[in-house]
């Protein structure tokens, strides 16, 4: 592009149109609506309810590109996706420690049982080896054991 031509595209400016809306009061917020979300809408009268009819008019000021308007970006909502993958991490890791708190308890509580069976295992086998060549263990024949 030349730069004439560049300064004409940059200097054009859409116009204003004023429109006057006419229909039942949902046909019109629809077309306001519709008016609005397209970044277009100026300003808008008050309003007006025709008498003896149940339509109401509205005078509408906007811009009329001739070209569309871009579709609106989608926005990332990062601070959804952040909640989305932190609350069930955070809810298993207060899991875990929740068990394995239970889990050192019990092992607390039972350590005096455990403590005497594994006693009373070490005196059976302290009974039970042998002691010599000819004696098998408690009950020895051979040596009066």
């Amino acid at each position: 592009m030349t730069r004439t031509q560049l300064a004409r595209v940059q200097t054009r400016r859409p116009t204003v149109v004023a429109r006057r809306i006419v229909g039942t009061p949902a046909e019109v917020a629809a077309t306001v609506a519709l008016v609005r979300d397209s970044n277009r809408l100026l300003s808008m009268s008050e309003p007006q309810l025709i008498p003896g009819d149940s339509r109401v008019t509205v005078t509408v000021r906007f811009l009329d590109t001739t070209r569309p308007t871009p579709a609106p970006t989608r926005r990332v909502n990062r601070g959804r996706t952040a909640a989305a993958i932190a609350v069930p991490t955070v809810g298993a890791i207060a899991a875990v420690g929740y068990l394995a708190a239970q889990l050192v308890q019990t092992i607390r509580a039972a350590f005096p049982a455990i403590a005497g069976g594994v006693l009373v295992l070490i005196v059976i086998a302290l009974l039970l080896r042998r002691s010599g060549r000819c004696c098998p263990g408690l009950h020895c024949p051979g040596c009066g054991h």
